[in-house]
């Protein structure tokens, strides 16, 4: 039987490099594009991130307003107390009782999609840095305004109840506590209006026999204007932020539009 060889003819070292530049041209396109649609996705995402950053800016905003709403009466109430404190010699303690607030309206920062942004790090497929500027200047400054009422104004508030626990006479408290504002805190305790009820015509001729020392009613004074001039503090900070969040808003829809 005749075998017949097939001959084979040797490559040319041009098919070599042929082969070699297509392979690298196929892994390259692959890379790429691969990358390309990694690149989309995150921007895909960073888009959807700024439509519910928008939607926190604005809880931020209600939440302001709503503390500008509540918080300012209080202010405007005591500072009428600490100039009456500081004008009238004879205030009387019902007075006092009736007039003054320690209500706090605090401010928290809601900053969960930032938080996300920041640590997926979505803030970099952003392409305008004025836009990652100004996103990170508006949480600074409403970091700050959180941290003023939280801290702050805790702060000088334990002083002020300590001061208030230590100084004041027992009725004037009862009186203050069983204000119509606070029916909330009695409430709590079903037995409180009775209690209260009971011992009313001791705590009502306590308030009239009992005068505060000059001495407290300056403490108290210098307290509410200490109190006073940290919430005003607090609502400059707030009012910073809702002035930043309008062109910051305007700046994200911009964006989102052309991009």
């Amino acid at each position: 039987m005749e075998v017949h060889h097939h001959g084979h003819t040797p490559k040319k070292w041009t098919d070599y490099i042929t082969e070699f530049v297509m392979l690298f041209a196929a892994v390259t396109l692959g890379f790429l594009a691969e990358n390309f649609r990694e690149h989309q996705i995150e921007n895909h995402r960073a888009k959807e991130y700024l439509e519910l950053f928008k939607m926190e800016i604005k809880r931020n905003n209600n939440a302001i307003d709503s503390v500008l709403k509540f918080g300012t009466p209080v202010l405007i109430q005591n500072e009428k107390l600490y100039f009456s404190l500081f004008s009238d010699k004879n205030i009387s303690n019902e007075t006092i009782a009736k007039s003054m607030d320690l209500m706090v309206y605090r401010f928290s920062n809601d900053k969960r999609i930032f938080e996300l942004m920041k640590n997926s790090g979505s803030l970099r497929y952003i392409k305008d840095k004025k836009l990652i500027e100004e996103i990170n200047a508006y949480e600074t400054d409403a970091d700050f305004a959180e941290f003023r009422t939280f801290d702050q104004e805790s702060s000088a508030g334990k002083l002020f109840w300590d001061f208030l626990v230590q100084k004041m006479p027992p009725a004037l408290l009862m009186k203050w506590l069983n204000r119509p504002d606070l029916d909330y805190i009695s409430s709590l305790s079903p037995a409180y209006a009775g209690l209260y009820a009971a011992n009313q015509q001791a705590i009502e001729a306590d308030l009239k026999n009992v005068q505060l020392p000059e001495d407290v009613k300056i403490v108290l004074m210098k307290y509410l204007m200490n109190k006073c001039t940290i919430q005003k503090l607090s609502i400059l900070n707030l009012k910073i932020i809702k002035e930043k969040s309008d062109p910051l808003l305007s700046h994200i829809d911009t964006y989102l539009a052309n991009n």
